[in-house]
């Protein structure tokens, strides 16, 4: 008996849907004039705004209020940009610039299309389509083994649209053939995979919602019963690198849609104009994206307090009447508003919720049961160009799930205009599990101090690309390294994470707040509020601003025109399986095509 045929998997915690709640009248008008400019009352006809954060969801729901007439000012208590944003390296060599950090690289796929519209909007010198031209296509993957053959799969530009629609079978002979050829499972493993893939992209909605999305990802693919090869790709290696998890606490509808809209993308399905399977910047995040952004919004208007943290919400019959923040000097000012937008972490969220704003809001209670993970990056500076491949390195058999891509083959700026000018390259990695032993230390990377983790990281790096006679990288090419600062006191009792990953643990879409907070003026935005890409993304981050300023505007009875929130792209061929699956799903009965035995030869 299949997972399926067990029916909907129990959950016990409340499901619920988030609706605008109208008001007539708008709040009393007074905003701050800026902590620490004195507070000016000002009339704004209801159209003052709060954006509390100013990662991705907090800068596109300034962005398109904005360009909608109202008054906006964004309180970020750390850095514009959020986790996306570039770090300059303290100490860097005198000489030119700082070298350029990050908190782990970017990658912009080809089915985004919302962020994409909106770098499109940001105008950047010498680019007809702004930001967004400074994208340009990673073509190949590589899966580096320790002490076995690497496996590399091109990225060509997506296959041409097929003459005729796909149906299941030719879907699942598709994957079949990827996942043999490319990725060299057996043939019985390949074709179970295949069928899976089948079964989750001919489920209706229904049992995505219902059944998919509470069962670890582990269990639908049936990781326990294959070969190391098979949960090297695709179980617990793929999934610990997509979403700094373990397969067996990853939601299956989580790891399905986000799988399912790569698969279409590289049949040329689902992209937005443009697009590409993997694409990355053309240089650092802030230099050639966030910088140009923020200062467009300053031009029309935007106003950016930093260094304010969110501490309170203070609720009064239903709404809030201010913010309490407060400053890295020590400071505390209230913020007063029309409409808040809260575009901070669910874990800084969280800290939020204080009995009167539950009072106020009870189905928000369920925030608290969303979790968290750490996916932070660790730079390695180069003394010259290494273009491993043109694309992303998983580190397959890494103990900390490593993965990276190396900079200076994609950037148009030349790396040593950095610094001293001695660095040519950078490798830019990341580390997705912190609690699992190294490969060569033996300890979790949380337990070691930064140079620990560097010598450790930079060590299975090193068993995985110099193998067969061939060394790829020296120990004489490694100029310096920087590990993200959000990790604080590693190697002590006190390590603490200051920016975590929100993650898809099974049954938490039921959990995840809408953007109208039932707080009638109180919108959330972000990635872990509920929207379809249902992945921590930053596209996900921009759906959420949007989806956040249209519920703003439902709520003030808005004639402006709504943000567009474009869906992932659904084959309408597969359409018809689905409704059949809708009828079987509320029967009881499993999906049609799950029937194939993962221990058949």
């Amino acid at each position: 008996m299949t997972e399926a045929s067990a029916g909907r998997a129990p959950h016990s915690r409340r499901r619920f849907l988030r609706t605008a709640t109208t008001v007539g009248a708008a709040t009393a008008a007074t905003l701050s004039a800026g902590p620490g400019q004195g507070w000016a009352a000002t009339e704004r006809q209801g159209r003052d705004v709060a954006v509390l954060g100013a990662g991705v969801a907090g800068l596109t729901a300034a962005h398109e209020l904005v360009e909608r007439g109202y008054s906006v000012t964004v309180y970020e208590r750390k850095a514009l940009g959020g986790k996306a944003r570039s770090i300059p390296v303290p100490d860097s060599p005198a000489g030119g610039p700082a070298l350029p950090g990050e908190h782990g690289f970017r990658f912009f796929p080809g089915f985004y299309h919302d962020l994409g519209d909106t770098m499109r909007r940001v105008p950047f010198p010498g680019n007809a389509q702004g930001c967004w031209q400074n994208l340009t296509r990673a073509t190949s993957y590589l899966g580096a083994r320790a002490g076995r053959a690497n496996l590399t799969v091109p990225f060509p530009e997506p296959f041409p649209p097929r003459p005729s629609p796909y149906t299941p079978e030719s879907f699942a002979e598709t994957v079949r053939s990827v996942a043999e050829t490319s990725f060299r499972l057996p043939p019985h493993e390949a074709a179970f995979f295949a069928q899976k893939a089948v079964v989750y992209v001919t489920s209706s909605d229904e049992r995505r919602l219902g059944q998919w999305d509470a069962l670890p990802w582990s269990d639908f693919v049936r990781a326990d019963r294959m070969s190391d090869e098979y949960r090297a790709f695709f179980a617990d290696g793929m999934i610990r690198n997509l979403a700094a998890m373990k397969a067996d606490e990853a939601s299956t509808h989580s790891i399905g849609l986000v799988g399912e809209a790569t698969a279409w993308s590289a049949m040329g399905r689902g992209n937005e104009e443009g697009g590409s399977v993997d694409r990355v910047l053309d240089g650092a995040t802030s230099e050639r994206w966030l910088d140009p952004w923020v200062e467009h919004l300053r031009d029309l208007g935007v106003r950016f307090e930093v260094g304010w943290a969110v501490e309170k919400l203070l609720v009064d019959d239903g709404a809030v009447r201010a913010a309490t923040v407060s400053h890295t000097s020590g400071r505390t000012e209230q913020v007063r508003a029309d409409w808040f937008v809260s575009a901070i972490p669910v874990e800084r969220f969280t800290a939020l919720l204080t009995p009167e704003v539950l009072d106020a809001a009870p189905e928000l209670d369920t925030v608290r049961e969303l979790g968290t993970d750490w996916m932070n990056g660790l730079m390695f500076y180069l003394t010259e160009e290494v273009p491993i491949t043109p694309g992303h390195v998983n580190y397959v058999d890494s103990g900390w799930a490593v993965t990276s891509i190396s900079q200076a083959q994609f950037w148009k700026r030349d790396f040593s205009t950095y610094g001293d000018g001695t660095v040519k390259d950078c490798l830019s990695a990341i580390l997705s599990d912190w609690t699992s032993p190294g490969m060569f230390n033996g300890k979790a990377a949380r337990d070691c101090r930064p140079d620990e983790i560097a010598r450790e990281t930079w060590a299975e790096i090193k068993a995985h690309l110099n193998g067969s006679g061939t060394e790829v990288l020296t120990d004489d090419m490694l100029h310096s390294w920087f590990l993200d600062p959000a990790v604080i006191d590693p190697g002590t009792p006190e390590v603490r994470n200051d920016e975590p990953l929100f993650t898809q643990l099974p049954g938490s879409w039921a959990d995840r707040p809408g953007s109208a907070s039932g707080i009638r003026n109180l919108f959330l935005a972000g990635d872990w509020v509920r929207n379809d890409i249902n992945v921590t993304t930053m596209e996900g981050a921009n759906k959420g601003g949007r989806q956040a300023v249209n519920a703003l505007l439902d709520t003030a009875g808005s004639g402006e025109p709504r943000c567009r929130v474009t869906p992932l792209f659904r084959p309408p061929e597969f359409e018809p399986f689905k409704r059949v699956d809708q009828q079987l799903y509320r029967a009881g009965l499993p999906n049609q095509f799950d029937v194939m035995d993962p221990r058949a030869p």
